[in-house]
């Protein structure tokens, strides 16, 4: 039988590790946002300088997540200050973007629409899909994108999309799921989930 990678498996096999990137990135923002304010900088002015700052800080609190970095060859707005951040897991691989519209970009880069060209989770396959993978030499490993968007030094949106190719010039999301409510400490004086 093959890997399940439907949102509820993969959520589970990698449920330690948004924390992890969620801490990297608020922890990117917090040094961004004060080498910001003791330069009496304004991060709008120079989106792409504060951005990498975030990063900057994230790949260092990555090494220890056994992270391997890739090259973006991807030259839009949307990708260029987080471009290259992969986390690579045993069973999933893992591109951290930095998407401020709602839609995820189409890739221009062939190597990232290889990325996102994967069959749906709940289709059933006449044969074992890694099997072919792994004779064109790609990872058999399941694609997912962790898509987060910042304001006003907040992440306010951080969510795990499964994608599952391009249609009609759009990326087609397999599932997401919206990853705050496991990254975030509950309010004051909030009950534990039950």
């Amino acid at each position: 039988m093959g890997r399940d990678d439907s949102k509820a498996a993969v959520l589970g096999r990698t449920e330690d590790v948004w924390p992890e990137i969620f801490g990297a990135l608020r922890a990117g923002i917090d040094i961004a946002a004060h080498l910001h304010s003791t330069a009496g900088w304004d991060p709008q002015d120079d989106k792409h300088l504060y951005q990498h700052m975030i990063r900057r800080k994230a790949v260092e609190a990555f090494k220890g997540l056994s992270t391997e970095f890739d090259e973006d060859d991807d030259q839009s707005d949307a990708a260029l200050s987080m471009s290259g951040l992969m986390l690579r897991l045993e069973h999933d691989v893992i591109r951290i973007w930095h998407i401020t519209p709602l839609e995820i970009p189409k890739p221009g880069s062939k190597t990232k629409r290889e990325f996102i060209a994967q069959p749906p989770s709940g289709q059933t396959a006449l044969f074992d899909v890694r099997d072919l993978m792994h004779r064109l030499r790609r990872d058999d490993r399941n694609h997912l994108i962790l898509r987060w968007t910042i304001q006003h030094h907040t992440i306010t949106r951080f969510d795990l999309v499964r994608p599952s190719g391009v249609k009609k010039g759009k990326v087609v999301v397999d599932w997401q799921h919206d990853l705050r409510p496991l990254c975030m400490p509950p309010p004051v004086g909030a009950s534990p989930p039950a």
